[in-house]
């Protein structure tokens, strides 16, 4: 089983997430774990003794309330592995420090804002998603599917997509499809031939062979970032290695309507 971070708040976002892991549950085993930070002003970090620790039990507790009231609210079908984690501080460093310390496979975010592409690279190139030894889930939309497709191109590094994804899919029950992307400002999305593809595509292919998977379908597609988002749309996720803020890659993945999973 995998063991797995999720971090919610009390929004739709984290609603959504939360009805994800519990679908990701069916196919990819899941030890869950669910964490909540209570940000804290600089007014209410002023204080001491006994009347601060009174004022930060009481502030746990609500934190705890909102957890469970989320939890109870969706019911989902996907028990904890522990008591939910609550904790006070900056949201970034508490979170991080539990991502290192607690030896966890993923970290699953909910993340509903795809029209923004500068908005997105922020948040994937924060230390949450860069320093972390372990992969991360942006849930997007409660994406229903049997499939999960690795985004390939030619700036990416196939042995570390098709590794690194397997790790966390490898034993799952999803069906595989490689989805490789070049850009071009088509009217509409065009399927290429397999060869333009090239060697990075034929290597992924064999890298996943190798992990004894097979693949269901592999696509070779040109258009714009917007076009490729919307096809994405069918898979339950879309497995990517970590793009750079100037790649095309980078613009997909922040329009993909499906969740997204970085690797690295």
């Amino acid at each position: 089983m995998l063991k797995t971070l999720l971090y919610i708040n009390e929004d739709l976002a984290s609603s959504i997430a939360l009805r994800y892991t519990a679908y990701l549950n069916k196919f990819v085993p899941l030890s869950l774990y669910v964490t909540h930070v209570v940000e804290q002003t600089e007014k209410e970090q002023a204080g001491t003794g006994l009347v601060r620790r009174s004022w930060e039990d009481g502030v746990a507790s609500s934190g705890e309330q909102l957890i469970n009231r989320m939890l109870r609210t969706e019911n989902i079908d996907c028990p904890l592995a522990g008591r939910p984690k609550v904790v006070m501080g900056n949201r970034l460093d508490e979170t991080t420090y539990e991502l290192r310390s607690g030896g966890y496979d993923l970290f699953i975010e909910g993340y509903l804002n795809t029209a923004d592409p500068d908005k997105f690279y922020e948040v994937i190139s924060s230390p949450l998603y860069t320093d972390v030894p372990c992969p991360t889930l942006l849930v997007k939309n409660l994406s229903i599917s049997k499939k999960c497709a690795l985004l390939c191109a030619s700036s990416v590094d196939s042995k570390v997509l098709a590794e690194k994804s397997m790790k966390i899919l490898g034993d799952s029950t999803f069906k595989f499809d490689i989805v490789y992307y070049k850009f071009k400002d088509n009217e509409q999305l065009v399927t290429l031939d397999k060869s333009d593809g090239g060697t990075n595509l034929k290597e992924m292919e064999s890298q996943l062979e190798q992990a004894g998977k097979t693949v269901e379908n592999i696509s070779v597609l040109s258009g714009t970032p917007e076009q490729l988002g919307d096809y994405l749309k069918q898979y339950a996720l879309v497995a990517s290695t970590m793009p750079t803020r100037k790649s095309m890659r980078m613009q997909v993945l922040a329009n993909s309507l499906a969740a997204v999973l970085l690797v690295r």
